[in-house]
């Protein structure tokens, strides 16, 4: 049969959406309101009040300060202390190192390279004085290592150097906030590593707590020495004086993961 006998095919209406009142709410077929107008408004009342109290509770969870032995974790047979991980210069350029350092290879971008070279300098500078023997020692050692330095930024920011191995050579790195600020600060933390390195055992075991201990008793002695305002005196600097100052400090060190060697 042709589509003119067929009878008119009827379509389902249009499903309709509820009337709305006059203030945009929706109601029921009744004309009665889907939610209470009063539960609405508070709802739309309490929404900013709840996102306040949510910030101001998150603001206000207390946050434990990390003791000075936390911001120094020992890192293990490769690694005097863990940085967690590291952003390093794409450039990989190297240069000699300045002063006692010229065997040492300076890594990384031109920015960062010039950083290294002033706090190596500045290194060297204590060095020479004599008075840091454990730390020369390690510099002989970093230099038979084919040693490297190079600025990275750092996970742990708290960390201001570390030193690991890499296909057999022993690399220092020194946060990345020394670029930024007059990297001769960083010459402290450098004598750290120096006197980390020196340990015998180390690498193939963490490093061991009378080491470190000494380690931070000479970068006490040049923190000492920085001739800087106090309101630029490194994190590092009040970290060891912190550390010394605690009745067990070597008790600290153990429970971040240095070896007992004592």
């Amino acid at each position: 049969m042709s589509d003119e006998h067929h009878p008119a095919r009827r379509t389902a209406p249009e499903p309709s959406l509820p009337p709305m009142q006059d203030d945009g709410l929706p109601t029921l077929p009744t004309g009665e309101p889907v939610l209470a107008r009063w539960f609405v408004i508070a709802m739309l009342m309490l929404a900013p009040v709840t996102i306040g109290v949510t910030v101001w509770a998150f603001l206000s969870i207390d946050r434990d300060e990390l003791s000075a032995a936390e911001r120094r974790p020992a890192g293990g047979p490769e690694v005097t202390i863990d940085r967690g991980a590291a952003q390093l210069a794409e450039t990989t350029e190297v240069e000699p190192g300045p002063g006692c350092g010229q065997a040492v290879r300076l890594v990384g971008d031109s920015g960062s390279r010039a950083a290294s070279r002033v706090a190596l300098a500045a290194a060297c500078g204590l060095l020479d004085s004599g008075d840091f023997p454990e730390a020369r020692a390690g510099l002989v050692e970093w230099i038979a290592a084919d040693g490297q330095l190079r600025i990275a930024t750092f996970e742990l920011s708290g960390v201001e150097s570390s030193a690991r191995t890499e296909d057999g050579r022993v690399v220092i790195e020194l946060n990345a906030k020394f670029q930024f600020e007059d990297a001769r600060q960083a010459a402290p933390a450098l004598l750290h590593q120096l006197v980390l390195i020196g340990d015998d055992r180390w690498p193939g075991a963490p490093v061991g707590v009378t080491t470190e201990l000494a380690a931070a008793e000479a970068q006490q002695a040049a923190c000492r020495r920085l001739d800087v305002p106090e309101d630029e005196i490194p994190r590092g600097c009040h970290d060891v004086d912190e550390l010394l100052a605690m009745d067990d400090p070597a008790g600290a060190l153990l429970e971040v993961g240095f070896r007992d060697d004592r």
